[in-house]
């Protein structure tokens, strides 16, 4: 019975893509400022996840702004000027149609913790030390000398996956099976949740960003245990379709009132048709 619902949810939210593609786009400059909103969300989120103290609006200060923030420690600033340096990158990414690589993986890896200080010469480098989740010493991830054929089987997989899995599915698969190799030293959940929106993007989806908040955060730690620790990847694969759900919800209320108000515009006017079809400025 679960798999059904999930299997429902996964044509619901094809079908929810596909309905994007019915309205008129936004314009360049709400398509630039709904964008900003985003990226925003995931450098604030994603670092929160690991422990970040910033608050969003003091990422987007860092990020947009180029401020520094009173207060506030100098890792902290830099990891979201890295982070938000690896999400552009990973949208060029998807804009090149540039396809999986154990290269590409490494780059994302660099990118999330090029400024880093003290962990600036490991970037990109798999670790040589064993390492565990918090709390769950018993539970080691990959050991470091199985790191390299770990992540040349998953870009082989992916390779495979991309084509015979639903884009979400595959999306949060290839970010479970990611973290759960762990094969940085730092920069392991940045880094595999990039690769989820990299997946997502790709296929034509929205990014999502994780909540960090304390029960949203404790609900995808424990879905991405779940799957590390008995092999069960639905919890986490449902999880990610919720996420996505929810973010192709708020899309299309946003694509319908866009088109609610383009045809509110066109009727309500009692200027001549030859100013009315004056070229919008850019």
């Amino acid at each position: 019975m679960m798999k059904e619902r999930y299997t429902d949810q996964l044509k619901r939210l094809t079908g929810m893509k596909e309905e994007m593609n019915h309205y008129r786009p936004l314009d360049p400059k709400q398509v630039r400022l709904l964008e900003q909103s985003v990226r925003v969300e995931h450098v604030w989120s994603s670092n929160a996840i690991e422990g970040s103290t910033l608050t969003r609006s003091e990422t987007a200060s860092i990020i947009n702004k180029g401020m520094t923030i009173h207060g506030k420690s100098v890792k902290e600033t830099l990891e979201a000027i890295d982070l938000a340096e690896a999400y552009d990158y990973v949208a060029e990414l998807v804009r090149t149609q540039t396809p999986l690589s154990e290269t590409l993986i490494r780059d994302i890896n660099r990118l999330v913790m090029l400024k880093t200080t003290d962990l600036r010469e490991t970037a990109g480098a798999y670790r040589v030390v064993d390492a565990w989740p918090e709390g769950s010493e018993e539970h080691y991830y990959t050991a470091p000398y199985e790191i390299q054929p770990a992540v040349h089987e998953l870009v082989q997989w992916a390779n495979q996956a991309v084509n015979h899995l639903h884009p979400v599915q595959y999306a949060a698969d290839l970010h479970q099976k990611l973290v759960s190799i762990h094969p940085f030293i730092d920069g392991n959940g940045r880094t595999s949740r990039l690769m989820m929106n990299f997946a997502l993007t790709e296929a034509g989806y929205p990014v999502i960003n994780i909540q960090p908040d304390k029960k949203a955060r404790d609900t995808y730690m424990d879905a991405l245990a779940i799957a590390r620790n008995t092999g069960d990847l639905k919890p986490f694969e449902e999880l990610v379709a919720d996420y996505v759900e929810s973010t192709l919800a708020k899309r299309l209320q946003l694509l319908r009132q866009n088109e609610k108000n383009l045809c509110d515009a066109e009727r309500d006017t009692a200027l001549p048709k030859k100013i009315q079809k004056k070229p919008r400025e850019r």
